[in-house]
């Protein structure tokens, strides 16, 4: 059995999970619930996010991360952008 498949909440994009982002969300008020990368996965609902700035920003534009969790959120561009960052070795 191969690695589990999953899809960009950004350009739609599939493939192997290790080649993307997994994002959760953090607990918190309603008003203050913040969708991060998740480094230290659990049970839970996630998103996942290719490894490129486009779809970050076509996620926001899209409002992708609100669908995806059914919920409201705050998310921090930078935090994402550095994620990527993180992950390419800059």
């Amino acid at each position: 059995m191969g690695e589990p498949e999953r899809q960009c909440i950004g350009c739609g994009r599939r493939g192997p999970q290790s080649g993307f982002l997994r994002l959760a969300v953090v607990d918190g008020t309603e008003a203050s619930r913040v969708a991060v990368v998740d480094e230290a996965p659990q049970a839970g609902r996630s998103a996942y996010l290719c490894q490129r700035r486009e779809c970050i920003d076509r996620a926001l534009v899209r409002k992708a991360f609100q669908k995806a969790f059914r919920i409201g959120l705050v998310i921090d561009r930078d935090e994402l952008v550095a994620a990527l960052q993180d992950e390419d070795g800059r």
